[in-house]
């Protein structure tokens, strides 16, 4: 696991909260399905058909969970929500293992997802507003970096738990949340912020910035779902090499939000999101251009920083904009955009790779997309963009 910096004592409490919120709505609640897959099909739960609906349950349930969380937050105390909502989850996962019926675990799965959705929309925006504005970087740094440390933890765990039994994998991903939920129990403040005044010059800076995270959605799916299989038989050094590519991916998603927000409290968010999106491009179309084990490594790793290191730099870049109550709405809208690119990627990678049955083409396409990401960025709010 990742050093965290040393933030100072006042906000260390509300960071450990959100990166507690993070490692068990999306690390464990949402990512820890992947590996898991296989092992579910294998055992006889589930025919690979619906292995993959469920899937789509819990992505599906996260978007909604994105558009409710803020009516939810007006009428339910800010730390009850997100205490309810880590516990829920955690009971999802428990009750996941006792294997019942399709239906009841698709709604078990989309449940989990409804609750990542709530966790993501209101818990970072509502942390960095409670904290001074110089240790915003660092604080979204070690909020964000719950969902890498919660792909890395499950990624270690779960071929141990795996071998007593799928449902003893389940019962110990039900234990994680619930440890990380003790965690993160304290820290929240009472609301999120207040719905901001109407401002005009912030708007339209704010639906491009909105616009360029979607699209910067898609480029990383890719990676997401190939590196492995490019490591493994792209390469052809085995599946062993395929699965330590994952691992270095997973250790890039805990590191790359941390010393991403860092960088940002050093050099301004615009400009670190920049050159955040420069070396994701460059990384993502490194495997395509050095076709060697080591480049694919470090593009593994430094892809899977960007993944959830970026985020973070988007929220940071909508205070810059807007102060942290315009930030607070705008994160609901991006994360919708987000979650649709994902599910744009993740189709289109999907159809490319099937009828190509080749990666580089697809490091490229992704390579070019977050070239267009980058264009959208917002610049100078007097110029609208």
């Amino acid at each position: 696991m990742s050093r965290i910096p040393d933030p100072h004592p006042s906000v260390l409490v509300p960071a450990l909260a959100g990166l507690a919120a993070l490692f068990v709505g999306l690390g464990l609640g949402r990512f820890a399905y992947t590996p898991l897959l296989p092992a579910l099909i294998t055992a006889g739960w589930f025919t690979p058909g619906e292995a993959a609906g469920l899937g789509a349950a819990n992505l599906i349930a996260y978007l909604v969970g994105a558009m409710i969380a803020r009516p939810l937050g007006r009428v339910v105390a800010l730390p009850a929500l997100m205490r309810g909502a880590m516990l829920a989850t955690a009971a999802s996962l428990a009750i996941c293992g006792l294997r019942p019926g399709l239906i009841v675990f698709g709604a078990l799965r989309a449940f989990a997802g409804l609750t990542g959705g709530v966790l993501m929309v209101l818990g970072p925006p509502s942390l960095l507003a409670a904290v001074p504005p110089a240790r915003r970087g660092r604080v979204g740094g070690i909020v964000f970096a719950g969902v890498g440390i919660g792909i890395v933890s499950a990624s270690a765990a779960l071929p141990a738990l795996l071998r007593v039994g799928v449902a003893t994998a389940w019962y110990g991903l039900a234990l994680g949340a619930l440890l990380f939920a003790a965690i993160g129990w304290r820290g929240w403040p009472p609301a999120p912020p207040p719905p901001p005044p109407h401002d005009g010059a912030a708007a339209r800076p704010l639906r491009w910035l909105v616009l360029a995270y979607g699209v910067n959605a898609i480029p990383v799916i890719p990676h997401m779902i190939l590196i492995s299989d490019y490591v493994a038989r792209g390469l052809d050094t085995g599946v062993a090499a395929g699965s330590a590519a994952f691992v270095v991916y997973g250790i890039g998603a805990a590191i790359g939000p941390i010393a991403g927000g860092w960088i940002g409290d050093r050099l301004g968010f615009r400009r670190t999101l920049d050159l955040a999106v420069v070396v994701q491009a460059s990384a993502i179309l490194l495997p395509a251009i050095v076709p060697t084990t080591p480049a694919a490594f470090l593009s593994a790793l430094l892809v899977g920083s960007l993944t959830p290191g970026i985020p973070p730099l988007v929220l940071n870049r909508a205070v810059e904009l807007a102060g942290p109550a315009g930030a607070a709405r705008f994160w609901r809208a991006a994360t919708i955009a987000f979650a649709i690119g994902q599910a744009v990627g993740a189709w289109s990678t999907a159809a490319a790779f099937a009828r190509l049955e080749r990666h580089p083409p697809l490091f490229i396409a992704a390579a070019a997309i977050a070239v267009v990401s980058l264009a959208l960025l917002p610049r100078d709010p007097s110029r609208g963009k």
